[in-house]
C-alpha cells in the first residue's frame, strides 16, 4: 500500500433515520462520516432503489456532499413526496462512490445506507405519525418483539395497519381496567392495604400485562387532575380502597356522558370528604350555622364552567367596557351550597345522618331532614322550586335539587369549551387555538345525533382534529406540551416492557422524584394550574405551559437520576427485598443491537422521541456509546444503559409535539 493511500481519510455512510412515509413529510437522514477533521472533504455518492428521486422523495441537488472542516459528519436529508398512487413500500440506497482525498471501507455495511418509504394514507399512518398519536392518546409505544425483524413496536404496527378511528373504536369497546379489584384482592388475602396501595393498582393498569385500555387510563388520569381529590387530606390517606373506587368512577364515566360524570363526582363520598359537603347541613339561624360552601364553589370554578363567561371557542366574553364577565358571584355560591346539604354516607345500611357506617365506595345518600327545602336561584335564570320532604325520609326531594344543580351546570354554555380546553391541554397541546377548542366544544354540545356531553364524541374530536394530527404543527413554536413527569416515566417503562416477575407493581414514593403522583396533588387546584406560564420567552409570548410549574431545580435533577437507576436496577424507588417485585426493563431486543450502535440509536430514537432526534444529538450520543468498548466491564449492557439514559433525558423526549 502506498504512503498516499495510507494517509487517506476513511469515509463511511450509514442511516440515521430510515423510516419515511408519503403522508408524513418528516425526512429520512443519512450520515457521511470521516475519520479526520482537517479541511473540507467532498464525498461522492449515488442514489438507487425502487423509489425515484424527485418523484417519490426530494433531496438536495447533486450527488456530492461536503463534510466541513472541523466536523466528522455531514447529513443528507431525503424528504418523502406524496402522490395519489397506491404503492408497495419503496426503497432508497445511498452508496459511496470513490473520490479525491478519501478511501471507502471494505465492509459493505459501511458503503451503503438504506431507507424505506411507506405508502401511508390519510386513514393508516406511518410509524412516526402513529407514535405521535400514541403519545397523545395512550402512554406511548410499546416494546418491540424479538420475533419482529424491524424496529417498529407492536402497538405501532397495529395503528399502521388499522388506522386511528379503528384504534379509538376498539378502545371504546374494551372493558374498563378497574383499580379497586387489586386492593380488594389484597384485603381478601389478608395483605395490608396500606395508604399507598392504590398506586400498585395504577401502575398495573398503566404498564402491566393487563394494561389493554390505555386510552381510558390516559383520559381517566386527565380527569383525575380536573375532578381532584387527594390523599394529602388525612381522612382520605387512610381510605385507599375508597380513593381507588373514585378513580374507577372516573374511568367508568370517561367514555360516558359528562352529566353522569359530574353527578357521580358530586355524590362520591371521597369528594364529599375532600371538599366537605359530606354531612353538610342546612342553615340553623338559631345556632348561627350555615352550609359549607367549599364544594359549591369548586364544582363551578374547577369542575364545570370556570370563573369567566366564555365564547364557544373558549375565549372570554367581554362586557361593554371590554372587561371579562364573571360566571357567578357570592350569592350563587351560597345557593349552590344550599343544594349540597343533607348528604351523608350511603350504602345498604340505612341508619342515621350523623353516625352512619363510613362507606367510601357507595354514592352518598340524601337526607331530606337535613336538606334546605327552600327555593334556590342558580345560574342563567334557573330556579329550583321549594321542595317537600319525602316521608319516610328517602332523600328524594333533596336529590331533585342536586340533579337540578348538575343540570344547570351541564347546560351552561361554558362547560363545553371549559372542559374541552383542559382535556386538550392534558392530551395534546398546552395552547390550543380557539378554533380547535370551538370544534371540540361543538361536539360536546351535539355529538352529531343530538346528544349533549357525549365523552366519546369529545375524545374523538380532540384526538382526530386537524390541529392534533397535522404534521405542520411540529414546526410551530406554540404547539405541544411538556410531558407530565409521571407520563414520561410510564412511557419509558412501556417502551422496554418493564414488568415484575410477580405481576405486582409496588412503585411507591415516586412523588418525591416527580413532584406528582395520581390522587396526591397538594390542593384541589391540581399539581399545576392550566394557566401557568413560566417567566421568560413563554410568558412573553402570551403562552402557557402548565407542567413547567413542577419542573424546578429539584425535579430537573431527580428525574434524570431516577432514570439512570431505573434502566439498570429497576423502576422501584429503592429496589425491593423480594427480587420478584422489582419492575425491570426487558432489554432483549435492544441487546441484539449493542454491536450496531447506529441501529440501536434508530430503535431508541423511534420509541423514545418518535423519530425526532436531531442529527447532532444522534451523533453526540452515538459517539459516546461507541466509546464504550470491550475494555469496559459489562460493556454490551453499558452501551444500552448509556444510550437509553442520554436519550430519555433530552428535550426531544420530554416535550410532546
Amino acid at each position: 500500500m502506498s504512503l498516499q493511500a495510507q494517509t487517506l481519510e476513511a469515509v463511511s455512510v450509514f442511516t440515521v433515520d430510515d423510516l419515511l412515509c408519503e403522508t408524513w413529510p418528516d425526512p429520512g437522514v443519512v450520515a457521511f462520516r470521516r475519520t479526520g477533521i482537517v479541511g473540507d472533504l467532498e464525498v461522492n455518492f449515488t442514489l438507487t432503489g425502487t423509489a425515484l428521486r424527485d418523484v417519490d422523495y426530494g433531496v438536495p441537488a447533486g450527488t456530492t456532499i461536503t463534510i466541513p472542516a472541523g466536523e466528522r459528519e455531514a447529513w443528507l436529508t431525503l424528504t418523502p413526496l406524496n402522490d395519489t398512487l397506491t404503492e408497495t413500500t419503496e426503497t432508497i440506497s445511498v452508496t459511496l462512490l470513490p473520490g479525491a482525498g478519501y478511501a471507502i471501507p471494505t465492509l459493505a455495511a459501511k458503503q451503503t445506507a438504506k431507507l424505506t418509504i411507506a405508502n401511508g394514507s390519510l386513514t393508516k399512518p406511518g410509524a412516526k405519525e402513529a407514535i405521535r398519536f400514541l403519545n397523545q392518546a395512550a402512554f406511548g409505544p410499546s416494546s418491540d418483539s424479538l420475533a419482529d425483524v424491524d424496529i417498529i413496536p407492536q402497538n405501532v404496527h397495529y395503528l399502521m395497519a388499522n388506522g386511528f378511528d379503528a384504534w379509538i373504536d376498539g378502545q371504546f369497546k374494551t372493558a374498563v381496567g378497574l383499580h379497586q379489584p387489586t386492593l380488594d384482592a389484597m384485603k381478601r388475602t389478608r395483605q395490608d392495604v396500606y395508604a399507598d396501595a392504590k398506586t400498585r393498582a395504577w401502575w398495573q393498569r398503566a404498564i402491566g400485562p393487563a394494561a389493554i385500555d390505555p386510552l381510558r387510563q390516559r383520559v381517566g388520569f386527565a380527569l383525575s387532575q380536573i375532578f381532584v381529590i387527594s390523599d394529602r387530606v388525612d381522612s382520605l390517606s387512610v381510605q385507599p380502597i375508597g380513593m381507588a373506587n373514585y378513580y374507577d368512577m372516573l374511568l367508568t364515566n370517561a367514555f360516558g356522558n359528562a352529566r353522569t360524570l359530574l353527578l357521580n363526582v358530586a355524590r362520591h363520598p371521597c369528594m364529599g370528604e375532600y371538599l366537605s359537603h359530606l354531612k353538610n347541613r342546612k342553615a340553623d339561624p338559631v345556632a348561627g350555622t350555615f352550609p359549607d360552601e367549599n364544594f359549591a364553589r369548586e364544582i363551578m370554578q374547577l369542575f364545570s364552567i370556570g370563573l369567566w363567561e366564555l365564547n364557544a371557542d373558549g375565549t372570554r366574553r367581554l362586557d361593554l367596557s371590554g372587561q371579562p364577565i364573571p360566571t357567578y358571584d357570592n350569592a350563587t355560591i351560597t345557593s349552590f351550597a344550599r343544594v349540597f346539604t343533607g348528604l351523608s354516607f350511603g350504602g345498604s345500611t340505612r341508619t342515621n345522618f350523623y353516625y352512619p357506617p363510613e362507606n367510601y365506595t357507595s354514592p352518598m345518600r340524601m337526607w331530606d331532614e337535613f336538606h334546605d327545602m327552600e327555593p334556590k336561584t342558580l345560574l342563567n335564570g334557573v330556579v329550583l322550586p321549594a321542595r317537600t320532604a319525602s316521608n319516610p325520609d328517602r332523600g328524594t326531594a333533596g336529590m331533585l335539587d342536586v340533579q337540578g344543580a348538575v343540570d344547570c351546570l351541564f347546560h351552561h354554555p361554558n362547560i363545553g369549551p371549559f372542559l374541552g380546553r383542559q382535556l386538550i391541554q392534558r392530551l395534546i397541546t398546552s395552547n390550543p387555538s380557539p378554533e380547535y377548542v370551538g370544534r371540540v366544544a361543538a361536539k360536546f354540545a351535539n355529538n352529531g345525533s343530538g346528544v349533549r356531553g357525549d365523552m366519546r364524541a369529545v375524545i374523538k374530536a380532540i384526538l382526530l382534529d386537524a390541529e392534533a394530527r397535522s404534521y405542520s404543527q411540529l414546526g410551530s413554536l406554540s404547539y405541544g406540551k411538556l410531558k407530565e413527569p409521571y407520563l414520561r416515566t410510564v412511557a419509558l417503562a412501556r417502551a422496554f416492557d418493564a414488568r415484575s416477575a410477580s405481576g405486582i407493581y409496588e412503585l411507591h414514593y415516586l412523588d418525591e422524584i416527580h413532584a406528582q403522583q395520581p390522587q396526591s396533588s397538594p390542593s384541589v387546584f391540581n399539581f399545576y394550574r392550566p394557566s401557568f406560564s413560566p417567566a421568560g420567552p413563554i410568558s412573553d409570548a402570551g403562552l402557557v405551559a402548565p407542567e413547567f410549574q413542577i419542573l424546578q431545580a429539584i425535579t430537573s435533577v431527580s428525574i434524570p437520576n431516577y432514570y439512570a437507576n431505573a434502566i439498570r436496577n429497576g423502576f422501584n424507588r429503592w429496589g425491593h427485598s423480594n427480587p420478584k417485585y422489582i419492575v425491570r426493563a426487558q432489554l432483549a431486543p435492544e441487546k441484539l443491537l449493542y454491536n450496531d450502535v447506529p441501529a440501536l440509536m434508530r430503535r431508541l430514537d423511534l420509541v423514545l422521541t418518535g423519530g425526532t432526534l436531531d442529527p447532532i444529538q444522534h451523533q453526540n450520543i452515538r459517539e459516546a456509546v461507541e466509546a464504550i468498548d470491550s475494555t469496559f466491564w459489562d460493556w454490551q449492557n453499558e452501551r444500552l444503559y448509556l444510550a437509553i439514559y442520554l436519550i430519555s433525558t433530552l428535550p426531544e423526549c420530554a416535550i410532546q409535539r
